[in-house]
């Protein structure tokens, strides 16, 4: 198993978060179709309630903003006072202040998400005219006005879906119902005959509390309808993890799952080439279930991802190499390689080479037969791969003679990192099986091949492949979101990243 990254610049790029996800999307956005549709998801995201509300917390001021200078309905009418009935209108209503000192999340199995707002203040601001007339007296005055809520609360339902368009795999969010409960409205007038205004005032404070209420619900509900839904329709779900052409296909196979406690999205997690999305796969992904945590955020990635990683790369062509001695960087290296060395060289352990080939050197040229598998235990991960093998001798003038054939059926244990920014891998415990196909020198023992095979998986094989597996692959660009208490586990077919994050605004 050869990866040749010769011709393949490596490198990362950060993911676009959605400007005004409310909750749980402003994390799955820094996370996010093929032909085929998937029957189960090869990646499972998971966030908890306590993630949900710590989400739901930043969202407050980007909230706030918007509710802020709403303008509020011209309010007008006529009220009895002690001296007469009095003619009024208020105008220029314009919300000032809009802050709450509590937020937080709660899931409803199978339905959607409630937004709790708690201890809510709201200050408003506008002019105030009134017209009294009585017999032949006239009388007319303006002001300007200030009003304050205290002790309110605010409920917003939320459902998630995924966008119906085919090959999308967005996620989707829609209000479905918003219930403000405005607490006692204070208003103070000034300017003018205040007085008189002062004296009536109170039996205009219902018509502005349920005035107040409806234009509050109805930004907020524009809020997670236009803000937040235009941000997911736009959502990169094919994003890059390695180079230019590797992509991690994370588009929804079906709409989010609200189970007790938690929101559960089912990602696709399926490697692709470039944008190209068609690529057909040998098989699908098997069920698995995460296991439950007290974290923010829960991640599952299923032996199905690191398999179509492994199918990827060989339709590209990169699980091939022809190794020579140019690619050992010492001389007691490149002496396994020589029909003439000392010690374990090849022309020792393939006497009939060393006597026909003496004084050359042997190059294997290496081809994957099959994209390589993934198998992940509790007990950890193990690669299978299966490569055909040429050697060839090349004596001192430059020309080159064919020697033998061999089919190789290698394993390898690999150890699987967990870093802030990136999932690592290394390789370890390579047991090639060997057996010789077609030989040009006679009879060949295959032990001595299965050495061979072994002192180049030791100095060439396992090297090339974890220089590019501790290059690693980014789990957690959450753009301003920085992972914290993270830990690895592996389970039975699946690997389980659990996280918590904290927001730094400073942050790239």
């Amino acid at each position: 198993m050869l990866l040749d990254t010769s011709d393949h610049k490596m490198g990362s790029e950060a993911l676009k978060s959605p400007a005004i996800c409310f909750c749980c999307l402003v994390i799955f956005g820094t996370l996010l179709d093929a032909a085929t549709a998937l029957n189960e998801p090869g990646i499972r995201l998971r966030l908890s309630e306590r993630g949900l509300s710590y989400a739901a917390t930043l969202a407050v001021d980007a909230l706030a903003r918007k509710v802020r200078d709403t303008t509020i309905p011209d309010q007008s009418g006529n009220v009895k006072t002690s001296v007469g009935k009095v003619d009024y209108e208020l105008s220029g209503i314009t919300i000032k202040r809009f802050s709450f000192s509590s937020s937080s999340v709660s899931v409803n199995p199978g339905v959607g998400l409630t937004w709790m707002l708690r201890d809510l203040e709201v200050a408003i601001q506008g002019n105030w005219r009134y017209n009294y007339k009585r017999g032949f007296i006239r009388i007319r005055d303006h002001g300007t006005f200030d009003g304050s809520v205290a002790q309110s609360a605010i409920d917003v339902s939320v459902t998630l879906g995924m966008d119906a368009a085919p090959g999308a795999g967005r996620p989707t969010i829609r209000s479905v119902g918003c219930d403000s409960r405005l607490g006692t409205i204070a208003i103070q007038l000034d300017g003018g005959a205040s007085w008189l205004y002062n004296a009536f005032v109170g039996q205009l404070e219902g018509n502005i509390r349920r005035a107040l209420q409806d234009v509050v619900c109805r930004r907020i509900r524009r809020a997670v309808d236009e803000d937040a839904g235009s941000s997911l329709s736009s959502l990169q779900v094919v994003v890059p993890v390695a180079d230019d052409d590797l992509r991690l296909d994370l588009g929804l196979v079906e709409p989010p799952r609200f189970q007790p406690g938690s929101v559960e999205f089912p990602l696709k997690g399926q490697f692709v080439h470039g944008d190209d999305v068609t690529l057909g796969y040998p098989s699908t992904a098997d069920p698995f279930q995460l296991v439950d945590s007290d974290q923010m955020v829960t991640i599952g990635i299923s032996e199905y991802t690191l398999k179509t990683a492994g199918y990827v790369l060989f339709h590209r062509g990169l699980f091939r190499h022809n190794l020579t001695s140019a690619d050992l960087s010492s001389t007691s290296e490149r002496n396994f390689l020589s029909t003439s060395g000392t010690g374990l060289c090849f022309g020792r352990l393939v006497p009939a080479v060393g006597r026909r080939y003496p004084n050359a050197t042997v190059e294997l040229e290496m081809t994957a037969t099959g994209p390589p598998d993934a198998l992940i235990s509790a007990k950890g991960v193990r690669i299978r791969a299966s490569v055909s093998t040429t050697f060839r001798a090349r004596p001192s003038d430059g020309s080159l003679f064919y020697l033998l054939a061999a089919d190789v059926s290698a394993t390898a244990g690999m150890t699987v990192t967990l870093g802030e920014s990136a999932l690592r891998g290394n390789l370890t415990g390579f047991v090639p099986a060997i057996v010789v196909t077609d030989s040009g020198v006679g009879s060949v023992d295959d032990s001595a091949l299965q050495t061979v095979m072994k002192l180049a998986a030791r100095l060439f094989v396992a090297p090339r492949l974890n220089e590019a597996l501790q290059k690693g692959v980014a789990w957690s660009s959450f753009g301003k979101f920085r992972p914290a208490n993270h830990r690895l586990e592996t389970q039975s077919q699946f690997l389980q990243i659990h996280t918590d994050v904290i927001y730094e605004p400073g942050a790239e």
